[in-house]
């Protein structure tokens, strides 16, 4: 276990990987790709750094052309990168994106194992955790061992160091043994989190319940989340949270890539919860509504940007973007 200085207000640990996202001459008879940054955990806190928020990274890439990449690109997006650190015995890993006529996104997976899933916990700076205001991680470091003893460990740690914890269970079918192991470990992660971004597809994965909203309103009560917030693509979101269930309708935008926007929806509820300085305990319906008012904007926004990886527009921006936006 190491101990070093270091403070930010958010300390993420996750994947960090290659996302090949379709040129836009690709054809399937001759299929070119672009290289973006990928992983939800950094696309989150791409948003959350564009934002002036200060963020760290916890995670390994490989010692190759890809790693270098990732580190240079994720630095240069003001990510504090120290905790990168750089596996020899395993290659970055690589995700092949494919998008459907609708521009919804669905993965293949160049990772067995890579990098990232190597992290163990003796590599964690745990002072970086201690200092921060919030831990974010989602299901991808839960996959396989060691990073799933890491992620846990780190879940742990923010736990008895009263820090918030936020999740986001994405759910990549291909990464998993099974859907049995799948949503065992999606559940430990619902377990030690007080903010939680699922998406309505996930929640009924999890709960077999057919009515989202009903299967996110179990999700919440039966462990303990203090703020649910669940998304339901174009059709917008809603959230539970202090007795309130609200829904909001999602934006209209003439989409090129869905790739990480519930990403930079999450980065958005973050966002939202750092600048209002309030317990999750005080948010009232007021600011709740707020909440998911800004984060469909973002997430609509991100759709019409190729990758997910700071794509979030700036806060002055912001507005001037989607003043023109229709709701769904």
């Amino acid at each position: 276990m190491k101990e070093e200085n270091g403070k930010c207000e958010v300390v993420s640990l996750g994947e960090l990987l290659i996302d090949l996202i379709p040129h836009h001459d690709y054809t399937a008879d001759a299929p070119s790709y672009e290289a973006k940054v990928g992983g939800a955990p950094i696309n989150v806190l791409s948003g959350l750094a564009k934002w002036g928020h200060t963020t760290a990274y916890i995670s390994k890439v490989g010692n190759d052309a890809f790693g270098g990449y990732l580190r240079k690109q994720v630095k240069g997006a003001n990510i504090n990168v120290d905790y990168v650190l750089t596996e020899r015995a395993a290659p970055t890993t690589v995700a092949i994106v494919s998008l459907d006529e609708e521009k919804n996104r669905t993965f293949d997976f160049i990772r067995n194992p890579g990098a990232d899933q190597l992290l163990t916990k003796d590599e964690i700076h745990w002072s970086l955790i201690r200092e921060a205001e919030v831990f974010h991680f989602g299901s991808l470091s839960l996959t396989h061992h060691p990073s799933r003893e890491a992620t846990l460990a780190a879940l742990k740690y923010a736990k008895e160091n009263r820090k918030t914890i936020s999740y986001d269970p994405n759910y990549r079918p291909l990464l998993w043994e099974n859907q049995d192991e799948a949503k065992r470990w999606m559940i430990e992660g619902l377990k030690w989190a007080d903010i939680v971004k699922i998406s309505d597809e996930e929640v009924q994965f999890i709960t077999n319940e057919e009515d989202a909203l009903m299967a996110a309103q179990v999700l919440a009560e039966t462990h303990h989340i203090r703020l649910l917030v669940m998304t339901k693509g174009k059709e917008g979101a809603l959230v539970v949270c202090n007795g309130h269930v609200l829904d909001e309708d999602g934006h209209t935008v003439q989409p090129v890539d869905t790739t990480g926007a519930g990403d930079c929806f999450m980065a958005s509820v973050l966002h939202q919860f750092l600048v209002k300085r309030k317990p999750i305990s005080e948010l009232t319906k007021q600011d709740l509504v707020e909440l998911l008012q800004f984060a469909n904007r973002v997430a609509a926004h991100s759709t019409t940007i190729k990758g997910g990886f700071s794509v979030v527009p700036a806060l002055d921006e912001l507005e001037k973007l989607t003043r023109g936006v229709q709701y769904v």
